[in-house]
């Protein structure tokens, strides 16, 4: 019986570690049409409220603006803030902790950040106003 609990606890850490290492999500289209960047970042360990905000900006994407992602009129990063691999963009966002930030685009550059980490707090538990407000943030950068 030990034996059994200890696989499993060896098990159930394992699974944590690859799910951590397979976190980051980059949808990056061609730079020419891109028209707005869409980036969540979130430090490793994360709380059910920062979870909640990247399921939100996910079921947003999908519900909305699949056409936009598969044209390459939107890019979609979910970053760890904590990889040292995204630490430009970590630093470009003053991103060090849960941030979500919509950049629009012209001709493939960047233009001014927009941070909505503290709207998307404030709205995180009314799933239905989420959706609807982060679609009229995005819809007005693409139109």
């Amino acid at each position: 019986m030990k034996k059994l609990f200890l696989f499993i606890i060896s098990v159930m850490f394992s699974m944590q570690i690859f799910s951590q290492i397979n976190a980051d999500t980059i949808i990056s289209n061609d730079k020419n049409k891109l028209r707005v960047q869409v980036l969540y970042f979130h430090i490793t360990d994360r709380c059910n409220t920062c979870r909640s905000i990247e399921a939100n900006v996910r079921k947003t994407i999908d519900a909305y603006f699949q056409k936009e992602l598969k044209s390459g009129e939107l890019d979609l990063y979910i970053l760890n803030c904590e990889l040292q691999k995204n630490d430009s963009l970590v630093k470009i966002y003053d991103a060090y902790g849960a941030t979500l930030a919509i950049t629009p685009c012209v001709k493939g550059k960047a233009g001014k950040i927009e941070d909505i980490t503290t709207w998307a707090f404030q709205k995180v538990h009314n799933s239905d106003v989420f959706l609807s407000e982060l679609k009229e943030k995005i819809e007005k950068y693409i139109k």
